[in-house]
């Protein structure tokens, strides 16, 4: 009994341990999430990101996100809408910006 029970609270474990696999609105909101923490990361002085919109395609192959992100940006005296290319990592925790 005393095997039984760690053996179940190993196998606990590691399903409660397995990444979740996201999709459709909450790997949007999750994507954009990630870009806006990476542009936050960076100091830019007098100006303000906000990440409105994300089109995105999976990379199998290279598991990340090929990602079209639509980005306001704010500064003291202007206010533009542009267009950032990033790729995000499957897990989320690297951003290569493109463009």
């Amino acid at each position: 009994m005393k095997y039984f029970l760690t053996l179940l609270l190993m196998a606990l474990t590691v399903l409660a341990c397995k990444q979740k696999v996201l999709s459709g609105a909450e790997l949007k909101n999750k994507l954009i999430e990630t870009m806006q923490n990476f542009l936050d990361k960076d100091d830019h002085p007098g100006i303000e990101f906000k990440v409105k919109d994300v089109n995105y395609y999976t990379e199998v192959k290279e598991k990340s996100y090929d990602c079209v992100f639509h980005v306001s940006m704010r500064t003291a005296k202007t206010d533009t809408l542009g267009t950032m290319i990033a790729v995000v990592s499957n897990d989320f925790k690297k951003v290569d910006r493109k463009r």
